[in-house]
């Protein structure tokens, strides 16, 4: 008796863990939706510290990367600009799948001063060998995972996305697959609609 009450409280237990375990995930998968909140998954700027946001920004703004000719290009030269800057490889499946929606996006806004940008943590190589295969419609530029991780910006994993203002601040950003249905109300938002 005391053997079967013993198994039954541990099988109550594992269950209540299991039940436990769901329910916290999926109130991670599913973030409350506040009117006028940032779109799920993006982080406003307004969710951190105005410094630590702005020294984000400013650290994109102050990187020089070569383009896949080898040619060096500064960020800088976007100021004034909305600016997208996406992280990304050709090995990661997610980052694949969001850029076709990127380049729409890049040729739907870009005349109203959005400008994508995406940094490839990968080989140029693989880079060139991508774009062959897909075109982009933004510069693509050859990052390193080095050049990622100064103190005030943190690539933690791909893709990473990051929206800067025409001011030169941080509006949002998102670790994970961003989609177009999120993204273009924020720019939207950005060039004045």
């Amino acid at each position: 008796m005391r053997r079967q009450t013993a198994l039954l409280l541990a099988v109550a237990a594992g269950i209540a863990t299991l039940v436990t375990i769901g329910w916290l995930g999926h109130r991670l998968l599913q973030p409350a939706r506040l009117p006028g909140a940032v779109p799920p998954g993006l982080i406003s700027g307004a969710n951190m510290p105005p410094e630590q946001g702005q020294a984000m920004a400013d650290a994109i703004m102050a990187l020089t990367l070569p383009d896949l000719a080898g040619k060096p290009q500064a960020i800088a030269q976007w100021r004034g600009k909305v600016l997208v800057v996406n992280y990304w490889a050709s090995w990661c499946a997610p980052c694949v799948e969001e850029m076709p929606a990127f380049s729409r996006l890049q040729e739907k806004y870009s005349a109203r001063g959005v400008q994508f940008v995406g940094i490839g943590i990968d080989d140029v190589e693989k880079m060139q060998a991508f774009v062959r295969r897909t075109p982009v419609a933004y510069p693509l530029l050859v990052g390193d995972a080095a050049g990622s991780q100064t103190p005030a910006l943190q690539v933690r994993g791909l893709p990473t996305t990051i929206v800067i203002d025409r001011g030169g601040g941080l509006a949002g950003s998102r670790l994970g697959r961003l989609d177009e249905a999120t993204l273009e109300p924020m720019l939207l938002r950005l060039v004045g609609d």
